[in-house]
């Protein structure tokens, strides 16, 4: 299930998602607490979706700034008039999830995380599950990909005792927990209105969500792709590769994954990877965690492409050929002085086949010191900046 979170800030706005973000959404949430002073009974009746209503405090993440008193009371007045679900606090304690569980709507219990410390799904779970919520929520803030394992655990628990959650990992780091959900027994995912700012860090809009990752359609059986770098947030691998997926009819999907701590990331996430595209800054160290490295990768000492085959992982460089074979459609590079720009992870792909395929290859880089490392490696010519121009 999709939820699509309305923000506000406006009544107008408001509604304006709800409107444009209807065939994306399977239920809305309405943050209370985004929402300047929204007259309920029009809001929560402006659509026939199922509607969630929430009203955070700034400890956790939200905005609202009065008393814990009145921010309860906004949500007693939103039952009463008749959603099907609200969210309340963990922290808001037993006797106010009872008060609410006897009214007869139904409650998720939230708990949220935005410190920089260990994260302990398990003691987590067994709070919210005491609590007797219809739903178990555990939003996190992730400052890598690797922290997403937290999030697969928890739904782990819950799935093994039938037990509807959602757990989220906050962040551009988190945005994998978001699309996967289903895979790993989700009760539901959060994604921002269309045209409008997301309610929470790191939400994609609905659209997305629906129609480039297919969140709602996913399963257990799913395979997982993905670019792994850092930043990742500009490479244009989702657009490319999901839409060929659909096409080729593959209940496969491909998700960006932010990755600061690669020995993490290895351990915990590229265990149930079925193949991902490789680049800066893990090109290089990506290779100790993988089952086998082809002889030309090991050349070049740089992986873009890794696939797993027969559970082993195959790591490969496709920059080269791709590269080498694209020019020689035109000429052979054999007896041909050849100058690469640049010495990073494409760069040094291209240089070492096109030496190997018998062109004079020179490499020039911004940082000169980087291009003369890579020259006396590959045994290839260092042009300094300076004397580019006279370089024929």
């Amino acid at each position: 299930m999709i939820i699509v979170s309305v923000a506000g800030p406006s009544m107008n706005e408001a509604l304006a998602q709800v409107e444009v973000s209807s065939r994306y959404a399977d239920a809305f949430e309405f943050r209370l607490d985004l929402i300047k002073e929204p007259p309920l009974s029009f809001l929560l009746t402006s659509t026939r979706r199922p509607i969630i209503v929430s009203c955070r405090s700034a400890r956790e993440g939200g905005r609202f700034d009065g008393s814990d008193a009145e921010r309860l009371e906004i949500l007693r007045a939103a039952v009463q008039i008749g959603v099907e679900y609200v969210d309340i606090e963990l922290r808001d304690g037993q006797a106010i999830i009872d008060e609410f569980l006897e009214s007869g709507v139904k409650v998720i219990v939230s708990h949220h995380q935005f410190e920089k410390r260990s994260v302990n799904p398990e003691r987590i779970y067994a709070q919210l599950r005491q609590s007797g919520a219809h739903v178990l929520k555990f939003a996190y803030m992730a400052h890598d990909a690797a922290y997403i394992r937290y999030a697969i655990e928890f739904l782990r628990l819950a799935r093994a005792e039938r037990q509807k959650a959602i757990a989220v990992a906050m962040g551009e780091c988190g945005e994998p927990t978001r699309i996967l959900y289903r895979k790993f027994g989700g009760w539901a995912t959060y994604a921002s209105a269309e045209d409008a700012a997301p309610a929470a860090p790191g939400q994609l809009p609905a659209s997305m969500m629906k129609k480039l990752f297919r969140s709602d359609q996913l399963t257990s059986g799913t395979k997982v792709f993905g670019v792994v770098g850092n930043p990742v947030r500009q490479s244009r691998g989702i657009f490319v590769h999901n839409p060929l997926f659909q096409r080729a009819g593959k209940n496969f999907v491909y998700c960006r994954f932010e990755v600061h701590n690669l020995a993490a990331f290895a351990q915990h996430v590229l265990p149930w990877l079925s193949g991902c595209s490789v680049t800066l800054p893990h090109k290089q160290s990506i290779m100790k965690y993988v089952d086998r490295v082809d002889a030309t990768t090991k050349g070049i000492r740089a992986v873009n492409t890794i696939v797993r085959k027969r559970g082993k992982l195959f790591a490969t460089n496709t920059d080269a050929p791709g590269a080498l074979d694209a020019i020689e459609k035109i000429s052979k590079v054999a007896g041909k002085r050849m100058l690469v720009l640049g010495a990073g992870g494409a760069a040094r792909s291209i240089a070492y086949e096109a030496k190997r395929r018998g062109a004079h290859v020179l490499i020039a880089n911004r940082t000169e010191s980087v291009a003369k490392k890579l020259a006396q490696e590959f045994k290839i010519t260092f042009v300094p900046h300076a004397e580019l121009a006279k370089t024929e």
